[in-house]
């Protein structure tokens, strides 16, 4: 079922059981040429890795039957993904890909916890067999990616952030860095736009 949003997060099953998580980056599979990972699928792995779930990056579609519930989440609206897919009873959407401006936030216990990086880790070991070359993947290896801030004022038209109306402070940095990683890769929508900025430890 399409739904606008990631809900509460779960646990465990009703009979107690740690749960087989399954995460679809539409993009990865949508698209040729996709040299970034997705932040969201990052952060709701590490939650539930966390909890003692397993989780696994879904590299086809043909095994959604094989999960208890799986997380879908896209950044680009014209990235296609199966009609058949979206209909699937254990499948939650998410992202600006399929909600524009409407999407709804990860719940914050999942929005703030450090992102798994390894997550792409077996994604990477096929996509260098298949000739892609290492350099392509350096979002995936050398950078902590995340936000310090959220949000924009200026409403413009082809944003997707039309629905804020100014700049919040959203995390430390240490929230999301990896100290392994040689770059920081922020995604603020608008950094210069936090109010007295030069006065705040970010």
């Amino acid at each position: 079922m399409l739904e606008n949003g990631l809900g509460e997060p779960f646990q465990k099953s009703k009979g107690g059981q740690y749960l087989r998580i399954g995460i679809i980056d539409a993009d990865l599979l949508g698209r040729k040429a996709h040299r970034f990972p997705n932040l969201a699928c990052m952060k709701i792995s590490s939650f539930y890795k966390s909890k003692g779930h397993e989780v696994i990056l879904i590299l086809n579609y043909d095994e959604v039957d094989d999960f208890d519930h799986i997380y879908m989440s896209k950044v680009f609206s014209d990235t296609e993904v199966p009609r058949e897919i979206l209909t699937a009873h254990n499948i939650i959407c998410g992202g600006t890909g399929f909600f524009y401006e409407k999407a709804e936030p990860l719940d914050q216990e999942i929005e703030h916890c450090m992102p798994d990086y390894h997550l792409y880790d077996e994604w990477q070991v096929k996509a260098l067999s298949e000739g892609v070359k290492k350099s392509h993947l350096t979002y995936y290896n050398d950078y902590s990616i995340g936000f310090t801030t959220r949000g924009c004022f200026r409403k413009c038209d082809f944003c997707v952030n039309k629905r804020y109306d100014r700049v919040e402070k959203h995390s430390e940095i240490a929230e999301f860095l990896d100290s392994t990683r040689k770059y920081i890769c922020l995604l603020d929508d608008n950094v210069l736009g936090f109010k007295n900025s030069h006065l705040n430890t970010i």
